[in-house]
């Protein structure tokens, strides 16, 4: 079918190479479904590269284990505690990650090694894989050396096992070496003396087993350990997380727990000596201390004797004390009641309070003082309500009057007496503080040197009781010490499955690797291919029409179509013929069509498909000639059978001489080809100025006389200008474009051919077009002949 973005044409002749191409996920889909064989054999190459590194690499278990490190603060808990009062260490408390250094440091992981013999590892050979044996293997080797040399060694030792008494020692490659007896001492040059004993009661089902015996440097053993042991703090906690991961589940969980046991053999360790130093210090202080408390003492006594003081000098000195302390306080309270008394007497006295309420309740002793403050103030309060609706002229209220007058007298009296009584305490008072005041100052010297020396004894001896409490407390700590960690979980495999190699991951891995790569592969193809590759290309750029498709010719004949073909070339050229019809619909001409068929540049098939368009028009009952107007490289001979081959006669021929007809240069082979031909002819030194001849448009008039259809088949219109000398001849114009083989960027020629109307009616045709071309459906379409 003809396909036309935009049949009309465009005045703008600046062509954009960019233009149209956008995208399109449906295209894009079916671009990479096409190419599925291509990712399915990358999915199975990398899925079978998977299978081999999860079946041919060592399982990696994860071990793991919680641990609670202790860090209490509590100084009477704490075998430091004596230290720590002492001032003779830091107070500061150890942190986790200070602990988590410690554990994972190289002495206690070189402990575990030796403890476990880690340097020393068993080996089952296989075909591929070498196993471990732990923690027991088919024999056992034995050193006489010291460990100082052992443990610098490397050594690798390959034990066959040749009956229950002996075996052999062979080479990496499997060659005899030597044999031995199990039990025997062999002298070994690098590392010494060694015995070697079978480790399980029947070792005869184990002949013919060779064991590897790999012996490495301890020093490296603890590296690779420390490297792999992964210790993680818990947030908000003491609590430490222990793991390490190791083919050998066994002997991961021995070394995790052995390095937890080392680490609280180093606490405790660590303690009982603090706790031993600390007991050696405070013997050394009490013997220093108990001779200064018998010089204090010695001095205390010699200054009583000296001065015939008794040791009751400071209670007797605070009896009298208490006493003047009292009298000053009493002195205190009677001066505040003279103040009262007085205060009260002023009040009484003043005629503008007369008739006033006097205060009551202010503590007096004096009870006949508090009844007639009572008395007083009841007939005040009596009077005011009489007021309230007499004259101070009432009889009762003058009678009042009277009786008031009459209790302030005795108010006053009574007053006086008491303030007598408390004048006379005062002076009692004064006079015995003067007493004791005198008593005080009396022994302040004697008083204050007696202090010092108690002062003095006092710290002397409670420093002496102090250490000899925190003497007892070492000797306990030292023989009751428990460990900083406390084994929450002890060290076990998170699950069944090794973590590594994590087949889920790997296999997902090649899944997606398997995809990515055709994927990439496709897309940097697509994105560095500057040639045509689609009909999509085509129409994404040129607005010109598309006349069609021509499937790659597989086959060595050039002239590919026949009369009963039913192969999918032959349909394209059938559908081809079709869509000439369309697209010379608007020629006003019965016969003697002219179809110019030409390309860009050379090689892109145009005079195959000139040739078989010229069969296929021949086919369907057509009068057809087929000329060859490339003068330059002619193809002629290379497809069609000529009398004389390159040599013969043809339009150059006709051009150049007069005395030729259009009858002279016309061959006819209506039995094969069904159509005539016109060769190009001689090749001439002057291709465009012999088609500007005027026997040019004598011939071309002649064949439309003659011919339904003249297929002509030009030159490469951007090489030569031949084909733009006679293009006005043309009643269509077959532009070739070939898959794969044309450059997208000089598919900006076409398009200037088409909207500047240099080329008639010009259209275009994908020639060796792939698998996209469709012509391969069902009803017989696609079948050979």
């Amino acid at each position: 079918m003809i396909t036309n973005n935009n049949n009309t044409p465009v005045v703008n002749n600046e062509f954009k190479a960019t233009s149209g191409f956008g995208f399109n996920l449906r295209d894009q889909i079916i671009k990479y479904l096409k190419k599925w064989y291509w990712f399915a054999l990358s999915v199975t190459i990398f899925v079978a590269l998977a299978y081999l590194k999860v079946r041919y690499t060592i399982p990696q278990y994860n071990i793991s284990s919680t641990i609670m490190i202790s860090q209490d603060d509590n100084i009477s808990e704490s075998e430091l505690a004596a230290f720590k009062d002492l001032g003779l260490v830091n107070n500061t408390q150890s942190t986790i990650s200070n602990e988590v250094q410690i554990i994972k440091s190289r002495t206690l992981i070189t402990n575990v090694v030796n403890n476990l013999k880690l340097n020393v590892r068993y080996f089952s050979e296989g075909r591929i894989l070498e196993i471990e044996n732990y923690p027991k293997s088919l024999v056992e080797i034995n050193f006489l050396s010291h460990d100082s040399i052992v443990h610098t060694k490397s050594r690798v030792f390959h034990v066959r096992i040749d009956s229950n008494t002996s075996f052999s020692f062979l080479d990496e490659k499997g060659k005899l070496l030597s044999g031995h007896a199990f039990g025997n001492t062999v002298n070994d040059k690098s590392i010494g003396d060694i015995v070697i004993t079978p480790s399980i009661d029947d070792i005869e089902s184990s002949i013919g087993k060779i064991i590897k015996i790999k012996i490495t440097p301890v020093n490296l053993v603890t590296e690779a350990y420390r490297n792999k042991l992964l210790i993680l703090p818990l947030k908000n906690s003491s609590t430490v997380k222990l793991s390490l991961n190791d083919p050998v589940k066994e002997k991961a969980k021995d070394i995790i727990n052995n390095l937890v046991e080392e680490y609280n053999k180093a606490t405790i360790e660590n303690k009982k000596q603090i706790s031993a130093r600390t007991a050696d210090f405070i013997n050394e202080r009490l013997n220093l201390i108990s001779g200064d408390l018998s010089e204090v003492d010695d001095e205390a006594a010699g200054y009583l004797s000296r001065y015939g003081l008794t040791s009751d000098i400071s209670a007797q000195t605070q009896r009298v004390a208490d006493i003047d302390t009292r009298n000053v306080q009493q002195i205190a309270q009677l001066n505040t009641q003279l103040n009262l008394i007085e205060s009260m007497r002023r009040f009484v006295l003043s005629q503008d309070g007369r008739f006033d309420l006097v205060p009551a309740n202010l503590g007096f002793d004096d009870a006949t003082i508090s009844t007639t403050v009572s008395r007083y103030n009841g007939l005040i309060l009596q009077r005011k309500r009489l007021l309230k609706t007499s004259s101070v002229q009432n009889p009762v209220v003058v009678n009042i009057d009277q009786q008031i007058d009459g209790l302030r007298q005795v108010l006053i009296g009574s007053l006086n007496s008491l303030k007598s009584s408390i004048n006379i305490q005062l002076n009692s008072l004064r006079t015995q503080d003067k007493y004791f005041s005198g008593q005080l100052y009396s022994a302040p010297i004697r008083e204050k040197e007696v202090r010092v020396i108690e002062r003095e004894q006092t710290i002397k001896e409670q420093l002496y009781l102090y250490l000899l409490q925190k003497r007892e407390e070492a000797q306990i700590t030292s023989h009751v010490t428990l460990s900083n960690a406390r084994v929450i979980d002890k060290a076990s495999t998170l699950g069944s499955y090794p973590i590594s190699p994590n087949r889920k991951v790997i296999y997902a891995g090649a899944l997606f690797l398997g995809l990515l790569l055709p994927f990439m592969v496709i897309y940097l193809s697509d994105l560095f291919n500057v040639k045509v590759s689609s009909r999509e290309d085509l129409e994404k750029v040129l607005s010109m029409p598309i006349i069609g498709s021509i499937p790659k010719v597989k086959s060595k004949k050039r002239i590919v179509i026949s009369q009963n073909d039913r192969s999918s070339i032959a349909e394209a050229f059938r559908i081809l013929r079709t869509n000439l019809g369309f697209l010379m619909a608007g020629t006003n001409k019965s016969m003697g069509k002219v179809i110019f068929v030409t390309s860009t540049i050379s090689g892109e098939g145009k005079t195959l498909i000139s040739s078989n368009l010229a069969k296929i028009l021949a086919i369907s009952g057509n009068k057809v000639v087929y000329l060859g107007t490339d003068l330059r490289d002619p193809k002629f001979h290379k497809f069609l059978d000529l009398p004389n081959g390159k040599d013969t006669k043809g339009l150059t021929n006709y051009i150049m001489n007069d005395a030729l007809t259009p009858e002279d240069v016309i061959y006819s082979d209506r039995d094969k080809d069904l159509f005539d031909i016109i060769p190009s002819g001689a090749i001439p030194p002057n291709p465009a100025e012999l088609l500007m001849q005027p026997r040019v448009e004598k011939m071309f008039k002649y064949l439309e006389s003659k011919y339904d259809y003249i297929v002509v088949d030009t030159a490469p219109v951007s090489l030569v200008a031949d084909t733009l000398l006679i293009s006005h001849f043309s009643d269509l114009s077959i532009y070739i474009v070939r898959e794969n083989y044309t450059d997208k960027r000089v598919l900006q020629m076409p398009e200037n051919f088409y909207r500047d109307k240099r080329l008639p009616n010009v259209a275009v045709l994908l020639n060796a077009a792939g698998n996209q071309a469709g012509y391969n459906y069902g009803y017989g379409y696609g079948k050979k002949n």
